[in-house]
């Protein structure tokens, strides 16, 4: 098997970086909290895009950073663990390397390859208008079956070639009886192998339902498939159509989306979806990423996941899970905290040039990052993990001691002045004399206002380039020391 044991990204949507995501030799899982806006997305689309390069599907120059140089050049890499099929270990996109990637176990691995985020999930809830009935035939053709291979063709291929084949020849004008009975025959071979198919997806999707906590006597699923038939009268193609009926409880349910609530629909889907996954072709890299897609679950509903994602059925995925709960992500983190075959990093929104960036933590600290970028001499970089650093110490202090903090109803509208204003008045009773002092002793207050004028302060990092390194290394002493009094 082949595992992913580094990722690296410039200026790829989001992401400016260089940032590098090390999976370890052997090729760790992933385990990756993000707030909103942070850049959980890019990442998700940067090893989707990579994967799909292989064939063809994507540009580079489509989805670079707007906001840096042209002349900046990005890419993305992933180092593989080695593998005879592989003759290297690093392989490119870039708007320079377009071809690199197009090696056979890379366009497996696209064929193979499961991802997933919460807007896929509302795929096997959709009403197309004028339905009474949730209609998955384009989800499964189209998506979750779509590299998957119909042993009944002739000659062998995917259902998704299969039935663009079949929407060829009914385009083509057709006279004679042998095209029409040639075409027909094709037809009784995708019904037949969709058929075999769907029966397989049933099975398997119950049993992780099961896991969710809803056996056969609460949720039970169908796949109706009459199968399609072709109309000598019209020429038309009839029946695409697979609507998915659901059971509850024993009892038939017209509208499953309209009655059942969003943590059974979204248990639903996940199934539905893994399952597809499992039926995708072999491949020497298997990855599984997903992005937010437990938005409709509650925290007792998303742990069987976890133990879903630890059966046999996915050891032989990569899998890289994303959040934007913390709380989910501590639960998990502290779960996976023996186990050497997962990773915990996070991702957080910083700011350079008036656009957000990600901000990549892992084992280093903010403070440990930003002077391996002032050493780099990237002082955007550094400018933005120091603040970030910043940010976190006096938000933390707050939450840790219960202050209070003014009130907005929008928390994004919190800036780091609500915190930081509280700490700095904040009176302390000295336990020696037994009165009043401050909290922060006046040398660090006036470094840390000083430092808030330029690097401290996100307005002022459209023009941090210009701010010299003796500035930023003062910003970072005097985030240092602030930790220090605040620990």
């Amino acid at each position: 098997m082949v595992r992913i044991t580094k990722i690296e990204i410039k200026n790829f949507k989001a992401f400016r970086g260089p940032d590098v995501i090390d999976l370890g030799k052997k090729g760790q899982n992933l385990l990756l909290y993000g707030e909103n806006g942070s850049g959980k997305t890019s990442l998700y689309e940067a090893l989707k895009f990579f994967l799909e390069s292989s064939e063809g599907t994507h540009q580079f120059r489509d989805h670079r950073n707007i906001f840096v140089d042209e002349t900046d050049k990005g890419y993305i890499k992933l180092h593989f663990t080695p593998h005879p099929r592989l003759n290297k270990e690093i392989y490119e996109w870039s708007e320079d390397v377009q071809n690199d990637t197009k090696v056979e176990s890379i366009i497996e691995a696209s064929k193979a390859k499961g991802f997933l985020d919460y807007r896929d999930l509302l795929k096997t809830n959709y009403l197309h208008p004028g339905k009474n009935s949730v209609n998955v035939f384009d989800l499964l053709i189209n998506m979750l079956l779509k590299n998957v291979v119909n042993d009944q063709a002739v000659p062998t291929r995917s259902f998704f070639e299969q039935w663009n084949d079949i929407l060829g020849v009914l385009s083509a004008t057709r006279e004679a009886t042998q095209e029409i009975e040639d075409l027909e025959a094709q037809i009784d071979s995708f019904n037949i192998g969709l058929a075999n198919q769907l029966v397989e997806l049933q099975t398997r999707a119950s049993k992780i339902l099961r896991k969710f906590g809803y056996d056969d006597t609460v949720i039970s699923l169908d796949f109706s498939f009459q199968g399609i038939e072709y109309s000598r009268e019209d020429g038309t193609l009839n029946y695409q159509n697979i609507p998915l009926k659901v059971k509850f409880l024993d009892e038939d349910l017209t509208a499953h989306h309209r009655f059942l609530n969003e943590a059974k629909l979204s248990a639903i889907a996940l199934s539905i979806f893994l399952t597809g996954f499992q039926l995708q072709p072999s491949s020497d890299l298997k990855i599984l990423v997903i992005d937010d897609a437990l938005i409709g679950l509650d925290i007792s509903n998303r742990l069987p996941l976890i133990d879903i994602l630890d059966e046999r059925d996915f050891a032989k995925y990569q899998i890289i899970l994303m959040t934007y709960d913390r709380t989910f992500y501590e639960m998990v983190k502290k779960r996976k905290s023996e186990d050497k075959n997962w990773k915990a990093v996070e991702l957080y929104c910083g700011k350079v040039d008036g656009y957000d960036i990600p901000v990549y933590v892992e084992d280093k600290t903010y403070l440990e990052r930003a002077r391996e970028y002032l050493n780099a001499n990237d002082y955007k970089a550094c400018a933005v993990y120091v603040r970030t650093a910043y940010e976190a110490i006096i938000k933390g202090y707050c939450e840790k001691n219960n202050i209070a903090v003014k009130y907005r109803e929008d928390r994004n509208e919190l800036d780091s002045n609500d915190f930081w204003t509280l700490i700095r008045d904040k009176k302390i009773t000295d336990p020696k004399s037994n009165k009043q002092k401050r909290l922060l002793k006046l040398v660090l207050v006036k470094k840390i206002e000083l430092a808030r004028k330029f690097t401290l302060n996100p307005l002022s990092h459209a023009n941090i380039v210009n701010i010299p390194k003796k500035e930023l290394e003062d910003a970072i002493e005097a985030v240092e020391w602030l930790e220090d009094a605040l620990a």
